[in-house]
């Protein structure tokens, strides 16, 4: 398995999910932890069951899955190699409901809000926010988990470092691991976007984000992209920096304290007091 992650959003607050989803190149899956004899597996028998997968779809070839990530309603991204990014329903793990064309850069992570109507791809020098709303014939309004937007698809919104933080960062820093503020309730909204690089936590505002009208887009020809942020710097290469449940908002501040991850130290903040 090159990645695996939780069959819905929320599912990991769920104690007695006994399911999870499996990757690799070519194929897309859900694991069962569950054996009729109680035990899964015994590394020290080798005569044990070994958990096999239960549901699922084994590609023929030349998918080159990376990553993937889950709605709320257990909808599947799956970001690849060429860039593609691929959303199944929670009906069918065989044939994707949409496929946004990639840019040309490999996704290496990705990220999809509770309610499945944003996705942001991480690429190695810039993330791809991908709006999966469209309205079908019948003039309903729909994701594109639960409906084929063909030439509905709209165009993605690019967020990038400015040139001197680019600089700061390292030619040999890449971004990594952008994902949402953590939400599994119907009716709340993510507020942020957090990426890695080098040694910056880099926070974009997606109400911003989201805004066709934000003062970042305009007089820009061609894919729109964002670069108003603010940077936490740390002394040492970040490992990993994500937002805590949004349950967890410390008093008077409506954020979850940010989590920053490096090699020998984990901290956390509010990050509305820098605002």
């Amino acid at each position: 398995m090159r990645d695996i992650t939780n069959d819905s959003k929320g599912a990991q607050l769920d104690p007695t999910g006994s399911t999870f989803l499996g990757l690799d190149d070519n194929r897309l899956c859900r694991w069962d932890m569950r054996d009729r004899n109680g035990i899964v597996q015994n590394i020290a028998d080798a005569s044990t069951p070994v958990l096999n997968w239960a549901q699922g779809h084994q590609f023929s070839r030349g998918t080159n899955f990376q990553c993937f990530a889950t709605t709320g309603d257990g909808s599947i991204v799956v970001g690849s190699l060429d860039g593609k990014i691929r959303l199944y329903s929670i009906n069918s793990m065989r044939q994707a409901k949409t496929a946004f064309p990639g840019l040309g850069s490999p996704i290496t992570h990705v990220d999809v809000t509770y309610d499945g109507k944003w996705i942001v791809g991480t690429t190695d020098t810039y993330l791809i926010v991908i709006c999966a709303v469209f309205t079908d014939k019948d003039g309903k309004t729909k994701t594109g988990f639960s409906g084929r937007m063909g030439n509905k698809i709209a165009a993605p919104r690019l967020l990038k470092l400015n040139p001197l933080d680019s600089h700061l960062a390292g030619t040999n820093n890449k971004f990594r691991k952008a994902q949402f503020s953590w939400v599994t309730e119907n009716g709340k909204q993510e507020r942020h976007i957090v990426a890695t690089v080098g040694k910056f936590s880099v926070i974009w505002n997606f109400q911003q984000v989201k805004d066709g009208s934000h003062e970042c887009y305009q007089n820009q020809q061609g894919l729109k992209s964002c670069y108003c942020y603010k940077i936490v710097l740390r002394d040492d290469s970040i490992v990993d920096s994500r937002f805590m449940h949004d349950n967890f908002a410390v008093s008077n501040s409506p954020e979850a304290p940010l989590v920053i991850a490096t090699p020998m130290k984990v901290s956390s903040f509010s990050i509305s007091s820098k605002q």
